[in-house]
């Protein structure tokens, strides 16, 4: 997908490839620009064979040409992505996008799913 899409439409690609059994072979990583709990942020998936294209960003890091040329960074790896979504889904079958926000962002920040306790050093 070369495109920058919402949420939503993230939500949505990223279902339907696990839907169709491809899942864990369509999409590489995700990539953000904003603030995931924002609604004017953008996302892009990128495929394998974008991540083999990988040029390094002004800031030091290996990104898709598209993901470099679009100002994005690396936000969660697909299958993490969709292991959330998935997740929200089945605790929250009535979640709305703001909650899968939340749960996408408190993934990112600890490493673990939203209401799971977080394990304390």
């Amino acid at each position: 997908m070369s495109d920058l899409i919402t949420l939503e439409e993230a939500i949505d690609a990223i279902t339907a490839a696990f839907d169709e059994g491809d899942g864990w072979d369509r999409y590489s990583w995700v990539y953000i620009r904003g603030r995931i709990t924002e609604p004017s942020c953008r996302l892009y998936l990128s495929h394998v064979a974008d991540e083999d294209d990988a040029l390094i960003a002004d800031h030091g890091e290996a990104l898709p040409e598209f993901a470099a040329q679009h100002d994005l960074r690396h936000f969660l790896e697909a299958a993490d992505f969709a292991e959330v979504v998935f997740v929200q889904r089945r605790r929250h079958p009535t979640s709305t996008l703001e909650h899968f926000a939340r749960a996408l962002d408190h993934y990112r920040k600890h490493d673990s799913f939203l209401g799971v306790p977080i394990e304390t050093p």
